[in-house]
C-alpha cells in the first residue's frame, strides 16, 4: 500500500508536477508573451483617479502585414489608442501622462547619448592599451638583447673598444623608454578605473529605456482604480504609469503615443477655445510645474517645446 508522501499513480503524479512548474512559470511570466503568442500583456497598474474600476487598453504595432507587403499603420495605431485613451482618462490626467511621456523618453535619450559617448572612450582606451602591450613586447625584446650583449662581452676574450661604453648607453635609453612605458600604463589603468567608476553611476542612474524593439503583437495595458486612503497625486498617478511602459514600449512606439495623448488633449477643449495651440501650450506647462514640485529631478527634462 503506498504512504500517504506518495502518489497512488506516480506517472499521474509527474504530469500534475509537470503542470504545477508550468502554471508557476506562467506566473512568474505574466507580462511577457501569452501562452498564445498573440499579445504582450502587462501587470495590472493600479492607477488612481480612473475613471473605470477597470480599463484594459490595446496598443497595437505599427508595422502591419498585408498579403507579402509590411506597412506603416501608425495613423491608424495613433487614432485606435486615442479613442481608448479619451474615455478612460480625464484631461487633467492626459495632460499629465503627456508631460510624463517626454521626461522619460528626454531622460532615455540623455542616457542613451551619455551611453554611447563612453563606449566611444572605451574604444579609444582599448587601442591605448593595445599599443602599450606592443611597446612593452617591444622592450622586452631590447631588454633580453641588451643582457644576452652583457653576458657575450663578460665571456669575450679581447674586450672590443668603445663596446662596453654603447652598450651602457643603449641599456639608459632602455631604462627611459621603460619608465615612460611604466608611468603611461599608469595612467591607462587610472583611466579605465575612472571609466568603470563613470559606467557603474551610469548603470545605477539608468532609466529603463535600452533599445526596445518596436511592438510586433499588440500590447494589453491592464489599468485598475486604485484603492486608497489618501490618492496619491496625479503626476505621482502618470509617472507609475509611464514609468511601466518602458520596457515593452520602443522609442518609436512611445512617441505614438506621446502623439495619442495630445491628440485626447485637444479634442477635450472646449468648441469657442480660438487658439488651440496656446492652449494646450499653457496646460502642458502647468502640469510640468505640477510634476517638477513632485519630482524634482525631472527639471532638467522638462519644457513645453
Amino acid at each position: 500500500m503506498p504512504s500517504e508522501s506518495e502518489p497512488d499513480d506516480p506517472v499521474g503524479g509527474a504530469e500534475a508536477s509537470a503542470e504545477r512548474a508550468r502554471v508557476d512559470e506562467r506566473r512568474a511570466g505574466y507580462w511577457d508573451p501569452t501562452a498564445s503568442g498573440r499579445h504582450q500583456i502587462s501587470r495590472p497598474i493600479a492607477i488612481d483617479g480612473l475613471r473605470a474600476e477597470r480599463a484594459r487598453i490595446e496598443l497595437a504595432p505599427r508595422v502591419v502585414r498585408r498579403g507579402a507587403t509590411y506597412y506603416d499603420d501608425s495613423y491608424h495605431v495613433v487614432d485606435a489608442a486615442a479613442r481608448q485613451l479619451a474615455s478612460i482618462f480625464t484631461l487633467e490626467q492626459l495632460v499629465m501622462a503627456t508631460v510624463a511621456l517626454r521626461v522619460h523618453m528626454r531622460r532615455g535619450r540623455e542616457h542613451l547619448g551619455r551611453k554611447k559617448e563612453l563606449q566611444e572612450r572605451w574604444t579609444v582606451l582599448a587601442h591605448r592599451l593595445m599599443k602599450l602591450r606592443a611597446e612593452e613586447r617591444h622592450l622586452a625584446l631590447r631588454e633580453q638583447r641588451i643582457a644576452e650583449e652583457h653576458a657575450s662581452l663578460a665571456g669575450a676574450e679581447a674586450e672590443r673598444p668603445g663596446k662596453a661604453e654603447l652598450l651602457a648607453l643603449e641599456e639608459s635609453e632602455v631604462a627611459q623608454a621603460r619608465q615612460a612605458w611604466r608611468d603611461e600604463s599608469r595612467r591607462a589603468w587610472e583611466a579605465w578605473s575612472r571609466l568603470e567608476a563613470e559606467e557603474g553611476a551610469l548603470l545605477a542612474g539608468a532609466p529603463g529605456l535600452e533599445q526596445t524593439e518596436d511592438l510586433r503583437q499588440p500590447y494589453i495595458l491592464l489599468l485598475v482604480a486604485a484603492r486608497r486612503s489618501a490618492p496619491r497625486s496625479v503626476a505621482a498617478a502618470m509617472h507609475t504609469l509611464v514609468d511601466a511602459l518602458q520596457r515593452p514600449l520602443s522609442r518609436t512606439d512611445q512617441m505614438l503615443l506621446e502623439i495619442a495623448f495630445r491628440r485626447c488633449i485637444r479634442a477635450g477643449s472646449s468648441e469657442d477655445e480660438r487658439d488651440l495651440e496656446k492652449w494646450e501650450h499653457a496646460l502642458l506647462a502647468a502640469a510640468e510645474r505640477e510634476f517638477a514640485a513632485e519630482f524634482p529631478w525631472a527639471r532638467p527634462y522638462l519644457g513645453s517645446g
